[in-house]
């Protein structure tokens, strides 16, 4: 990987981390590097976190809806029968991030399309929840309701045949119009949510990775993770300037070495 990409791709990751709570370690960061560089696997990395934690990974409780949650926990149904939320939650971080990792090295050689979308879900969470990559049925909220379940495969026509429609951004030279358009798309993405959990992280990769494609790049280091999801609430209303503001700080010209 180019030291450009390298540096950018160490950014986007140290901001997966701790945006989600977690620390980047020396242990991690090296981890990381190895897995961009080529050195490492994403298969060897997981099931070196898997032996870490000592999870069971021979849970034979019956699944009857991947899409469901424990009865009486907010747990996700998943592969080590995790019914504990803080501990499920560390395992889905750390694990997603190290396939975050391996995507960043050997991207998906896909258009930006919804199925772009679903297989980046599926490969960051495949190793968690068997309903990776599914669009979810039942509503979501949390700062607001998200879209209704039975409009989100028509939504996501409208919303990705636009995208192909506008040439996935690449065509955009002028940076502030670039991020006109990206703040717009990402606000109706966290509108859309068509996952049950990880939406943002699979929405932040797929953004990361159209705007790279575009010629641009957004700068995560300089990024405060709080101030984001602020504007990323503020766009579920219709109200894209916080974004905009956002963006404007942390999105440059791509400049390869």
């Amino acid at each position: 990987m180019k030291s450009a990409r390298l540096s950018i791709s160490q950014e986007y990751l140290r901001f997966t981390i701790e945006a989600d709570g977690e620390e980047m370690t020396g242990e991690l960061e090296k981890t990381f590097s190895d897995i961009l560089e080529g050195d490492l696997s994403g298969d060897s990395a997981v099931a070196a976190f898997i032996r870490s934690e000592n999870l069971n990974t021979d849970n034979t409780e019956t699944i009857s809806d991947e899409l469901s949650k424990y009865p009486g926990t907010r747990c996700l149904v998943n592969y080590f029968g995790i019914k504990d939320k803080p501990a499920l939650k560390h395992v889905d971080k750390m694990i997603s991030s190290l396939r975050t990792a391996e995507l960043l090295h050997s991207p998906l050689d896909m258009p930006f399309t919804f199925d772009y979308l679903k297989a980046v879900h599926s490969h960051l969470f495949g190793d968690i929840y068997p309903s990776a990559g599914m669009i979810r049925k039942s509503l979501s909220s949390k700062h607001t309701e998200f879209c209704q379940p039975e409009f989100i495969e028509s939504q996501a026509e409208i919303l990705f045949s636009k995208l192909r429609d506008d040439r996935y951004l690449s065509s955009i030279d002028d940076v502030d119009d670039f991020v006109n358009e990206l703040a717009y798309y990402m606000g109706e993405m966290e509108a859309l949510h068509p996952f049950m959990d990880g939406n943002g992280r699979a929405s932040r990769f797929f953004f990361n990775s159209l705007a790279l494609s575009a010629g641009y790049e957004i700068g995560w280091g300089s990024a405060d993770p709080d101030h984001f999801l602020e504007a990323n609430v503020a766009a579920l209303d219709g109200d894209y300037q916080a974004l905009i503001d956002v963006l404007e700080e942390i999105v440059i010209p791509l400049s390869e070495d």
